[in-house]
Formats: structure tokens, C-alpha cells, sequence
């Protein structure tokens, strides 16, 4: 393999002209002394009071820009890690970044502690000053969030301990998880040393044995640490509880909720409506089992492709191709956008030794420009995975010139546009009209997989948090007890769909979203985002093209209100209610029929 080969297709310029030059050097350096003097600042200022406003819009001015060049550099090292995943240097700096926000974030325990201590006059008088236009919704968010906080010197004690306590527990699962093999053991073959972390690869293989194998030789990889990883899980939530206690925090989902930007009535509709339509996915597993020679499929069966063979590869300048004429037919702007993409080099896809699976976008809003990381390897999934990551990078397109703080938004909308762009291309494919019955079945089946993965599996994993935590109160929980939470949310979310005797007790342990220790609840959002996207996609189908500006306007909305209130002032819908989530799922009621006739025609 040539030294061109292996180097990412990406352009990282625009961030800085080289890893650890001098531009790089003065930035870090700037960064970590700006941010001194921003903390001392921030201490000697004072209470928010009418005659300091014009001091405190100052200071939160700079703030902001220091935020934006943080995540500036979070964004970069983050690219350079997945590209190069082996780099010793890029690793180091990674985790010296990590260890400088920590101190960063000690800026906004001073803050936030201002904000809380603030009367509401003189509050409200900041939020309206000229230099601060665009950021009263984050401001009053964090105002919010300093109701419950401990006294600021506790705060900045917790954010030193974190990183040597809850994020040390999170650090210990990487490790683990990063370096655990298990024997894939096949028949007739000899047993293979395989690392855990292909695991789901490895499911998604059309042999049933490859899958049966796979999950039976991964969870006995995980039992072989199950007192750690039990360990690991038990220290974080209890981490968590203890300082939602001090914090004076009502109910451990709160922080949760108050991350998504959504009310427990929108979380209770959503999930109300959720499992009343669960048979949706639930038939859909049972048919597919049938498909596949099957009573009732298995656990490790969840992701296993249709008995059909697709010989479709689409080399990568046939998918630029495809993918913006898919734009090009309803969304002509998004089109262009794609095409500035590829020519400016955003994007690195080839595969190669050393880079990290998986996809994302990452979007700075200090240049005002996005990076795509895929891994390519010519399938129609790998050509959905490219405009589901361009439509994150359109909505920081949109979002383009607007202050850094009106930009973050939550987890909860974070999907609007990436599967909005995600549908355009997958109505291309399906309404070509010579399209092969086997594409058609192919990418039928992958939104059905989506489907039961969202309305059933997601579900699950915040059933599951929820119990954990619930008894993470009263005391440490026995690898015995936490496997059969996990069954009982099996169960609770898969009804009869599966096989009562292939389910998989040991899902705690091997999905890492249990152990992120940035955020609580990893779940909901996602089913929030994906029938959230589906509601606004149906939209669009209908109203066509005049629809795509109050689009944009809603994409621009997302970092600067409510996820209720973004819905209700963009389309004039209630998250509260059962209506709209209804409606969602009413889509992919009709996407199962389509299904259906897909597999139909194949058998004929």
C-alpha cells in the first residue's frame, strides 16, 4: 500500500495547517492563558448587579468565543483520532484536551453560580444587552441549571475528582472493552481470537452460525470481566446519585430531560406512544424470523440482512454522484452543498490500517465548516451512512454565521437534518423505477431494521437504565441482579417477537452508551430524533419544495428554544400529545407493507 494511499482524503487546513506546528502550538497556547484570565476575571467580578451589566456582557462574550476555540480543538483532535487511531502523539493530545476542559469548565461553575445568585431584574437586563443578542435561551439555561448546584468551590472539587473518579470508571471500561478477545468458535474450523469490538459486524453476517457464535463467544468474553464492568456501572451511577443528592436534583431523569431540552410529559408521550404501537416492529421480527428459516429469531438474529444476495457495488465516484442527484431531485440547495463538500475535501472515507469504524460529522463553528469521517466500502449502506453524515453537515451549513451559543443543540434534534437527508436518498432508490427487486427488498429491510432498533431496542436500554438507577439508590447491584434487569427489558420491549431462550442478558456490558460518562440516559434521544425527523420528512413529502425554507428556519431554531417549542412554532405540532408520535409510526406502518410486497416479489 503506497504512503498516498494511506493518508486521510480529508483537508484539515482550515483547521490548522499542520498537527503540532507552530499555528497549533499558539493556539493551545493562547487557549489554556486566555482561559486563566478568564477565570480570575470571572472571580473578581462579582454578583450580577445593573451597574456591572456592561462588565458581565463582556466577560460572557469572550466566554462564548472561548467555548467556540475549545470545542475548535476538541473537533480537530477528535478527526485526527479516528483517522489515525494508532498515533501515539495525537492520543497524548487528545487526552491533555480532555484534562484542559475539565479546568474550563471551572469558568462556568462561576457562572453558573452568578446566574443562580442573580435577581431576575438584573438577569433578564443581561440577557437583553446588544452584546449578547442570540443567547437568551442558553443563558437562561444555564441560569436553569444553577438551581441545582452545589456551592461553587464543591462544583469545582467535582470537576477535579471527575476525572480521576467517574471518568476514570469510564476510562477503565474503554480499556477493557478496546482490548477484550473472545474465540470465535464455527464448526469444523479451529477457534479464531477475535476482538470483541467486531462483535457487531460479525452479526450482521448472513451465516446463522457466524451470528450464533459470534454473540455466544463475545458474552462469554464479557462474563469473563463481569465483576468489573459491574463495578464500572454500579460507580458511575452512583457517582451520579450522590451528586444529584448534594445538587438537590428531584429525580435522576431530570438532568437527563434538561440535556434533551424536553419536558417528562414530551419523554412520557413519546414513549407511551412508542410501546402502544410496539407490534409494529414486533410483526416485523416475526416475518423476517420466517424469512430466515426461523420460529422466532434470536437475539444475535436482530441485524442479520435479508437471504438475498446483492452484488451492487458503488464506487465512490458513482455515490458523490447518486447522492447529490438524490438531493438534486426535491432539495437542490442541499445538493449544492454536497457538491462543495466533496470538491473542498471534507470528507475522509477510504478505509485503511489504523482508522476507527464507524461515522460522524464534526462542525466548527469557529471556521464555519464541517468534516464527514466514513468509512467506505461501497454498499447501499455505506452510501445511506454518507447522506445521513452530510445532512449533520448541512444543518452547520444553515446554522452557518450564527453565534456559537444559538448553535448547540440537543441530542434530541441533533438527527433533523441527517435523516431527513438519509430519506431523500433512500426515495431516490426506491422510486427508480429499474431498480433491482433485490435493492428495493435490501433498503426496505434496512429502514425496517431501523425501525425495530428505535421503537423496540432503544426503548429497552432506557427501561433498563431506569431500573438500574431506581435501585442504584438503595445499594450496589450483583452481576445476577443487573442481567435480569436487562431480561426484563427484554422482555418488556420484545414481547414474543424473540426467542425466550436466545435473548441476551449481557447487553449492559458490551454497549458502551452505558458507560459515557458526559451524559446519563444515552437512549431516548435517539427515538426522539428518529420519529421526530420522520414527522418533519412527511411534512416536507407533502407540502414539496415551498416547505424546505420553513425547514431551514426550524434547523436554525434548534440551538435557540425548546424542542417543544421549535415543534410547535415550526410546524405548529404538540409534543406533548400522542398525535404527531402517532403519526411517525404511521409511516412506518406503511413502510412494513412496503416491506412485505418487497420480500413477496422477491419469492416470486
Amino acid at each position: 500500500m503506497s504512503a498516498a494511499t494511506v493518508q486521510p482524503d480529508w483537508d484539515m487546513t482550515a483547521y490548522f495547517d499542520v498537527f503540532d506546528g507552530d499555528s497549533y502550538r499558539a493556539f493551545r497556547e493562547s487557549l489554556a492563558a486566555d482561559g486563566v484570565s478568564l477565570q480570575r476575571d470571572a472571580e473578581a467580578l462579582g454578583a450580577i448587579t445593573r451597574d456591572r451589566i456592561d462588565e458581565w456582557a463582556s466577560l460572557l462574550t469572550r466566554l462564548e468565543q472561548l467555548s467556540a476555540r475549545t470545542a475548535h480543538l476538541a473537533g480537530y483532535l477528535g478527526c485526527l483520532g479516528a483517522a489515525d487511531a494508532r498515533n501515539e502523539a495525537i492520543t497524548r493530545e487528545n487526552a491533555a484536551a480532555a484534562a484542559a476542559r475539565a479546568d474550563f469548565e471551572k469558568i462556568f461553575v462561576t457562572v453558573r453560580a452568578a446566574f443562580g445568585e442573580a435577581d431576575r431584574d438584573a438577569f433578564q437586563s443581561l440577557c437583553d444587552h446588544p452584546a449578547l443578542a442570540g443567547t437568551g435561551y442558553f443563558l437562561r439555561r444555564l441560569r436553569d441549571s444553577a438551581r441545582e448546584r452545589m456551592a461553587p468551590d464543591l462544583e469545582a472539587l467535582a470537576a477535579d475528582l471527575g476525572v480521576t473518579g467517574i471518568q476514570a470508571w469510564g476510562r477503565l471500561y474503554d480499556q477493557i472493552s478496546g482490548s477484550l478477545e473472545f474465540d470465535l468458535a464455527l464448526p469444523d474450523q479451529a477457534p479464531k481470537k477475535t476482538p470483541v469490538a467486531v462483535t457487531r459486524s460479525l452479526l450482521e453476517d448472513p451465516n446463522p452460525q457466524v451470528r450464533s457464535a459470534a454473540l455466544h463467544g463475545a458474552n462469554a468474553a464479557w462474563e469473563s470481566v463481569a465483576d468489573v464492568m459491574a463495578a464500572c456501572l454500579n460507580a458511575i451511577a452512583g457517582t451520579r446519585l450522590a451528586l444529584y443528592e448534594r445538587r438537590g436534583v428531584g429525580h435522576f431523569l431530570d438532568p437527563a430531560l434538561f440535556d434533551a431540552g424536553i419536558t417528562s410529559r414530551t419523554l412520557d408521550a413519546l414513549l407511551g406512544s412508542v410501546e402502544d404501537r410496539s407490534d409494529v416492529a414486533q410483526r416485523y421480527l416475526v416475518k423476517k424470523a420466517r424469512l430466515l428459516g426461523r420460529e422466532k429469531l434470536g437475539f444475535q438474529d436482530l441485524m442479520a440482512p435479508l437471504p438475498v444476495e446483492s452484488h451492487e457495488r458503488i464506487p465512490w465516484p458513482n455515490a458523490r454522484e447518486r447522492v447529490c442527484d438524490a438531493f438534486a431531485r426535491f432539495y437542490p440547495a442541499l445538493a449544492d452543498f454536497a457538491r462543495d463538500a466533496f470538491e473542498r475535501r471534507w470528507i475522509d472515507w477510504q478505509p485503511r490500517p489504523g482508522k476507527r469504524p464507524g461515522g460522524f460529522c464534526s462542525t466548527s463553528s469557529w471556521i464555519d465548516e464541517s468534516r464527514v469521517f466514513i468509512t467506505y466500502n461501497e454498499t447501499l449502506g455505506d452510501l445511506s451512512t454518507l447522506a445521513h453524515e452530510l445532512g449533520h453537515a448541512f444543518h452547520g451549513r444553515v446554522m452557518s454565521g450564527m453565534r456559537p451559543w444559538s448553535r448547540r443543540y440537543p441530542m434530541t434534534l441533533a438527527e433533523t437534518a441527517s435523516t431527513f437527508a438519509e430519506q431523500l436518498l433512500i426515495d431516490a432508490v426506491l422510486d427508480e423505477p429499474r431498480a433491482p427487486a433485490e435493492q428495493r427488498a435490501l433498503i426496505l429491510d434496512a429502514r425496517m431494521q431501523d425501525a425495530s432498533t428505535f421503537l423496540l431496542n432503544i426503548p429497552m436500554r432506557f427501561y433498563f437504565e431506569e431500573s438500574l438507577y431506581r435501585e442504584r439508590a438503595a445499594g450496589e447491584l450483583s452481576v445476577t441482579r443487573i442481567k435480569q434487569l436487562m431480561l426484563d427489558a427484554q422482555h418488556r420491549c420484545y414481547g414474543d417477537a424473540l426467542d425466550e431462550n436466545e435473548l441476551d442478558p449481557w447487553f449492559w456490558a458490551s454497549k458502551l452508551h452505558f458507560y459515557i460518562t458526559g451524559i446519563s440516559f444515552y437512549n431516548f434521544p435517539y427515538t426522539f430524533g428518529y420519529l421526530f425527523s420522520l414527522g418533519i420528512f412527511a411534512r416536507a413529502k407533502q407540502e414539496g419544495p415551498a416547505f424546505l425554507p420553513r425547514y431551514e428556519e426550524l434547523l436554525r431554531l434548534t440551538g435557540s428554544d425548546s424542542a417543544e417549542d421549535v415543534a410547535r412554532n415550526s410546524l405548529g405540532v404538540d409534543l406533548e400529545g400522542h398525535d404527531f408520535w402517532n403519526a411517525s409510526i404511521d409511516l412506518i406502518d406503511a413502510d412494513a407493507e412496503r416491506w412485505e410486497t418487497a420480500v413477496a416479489d422477491l419469492s416470486t
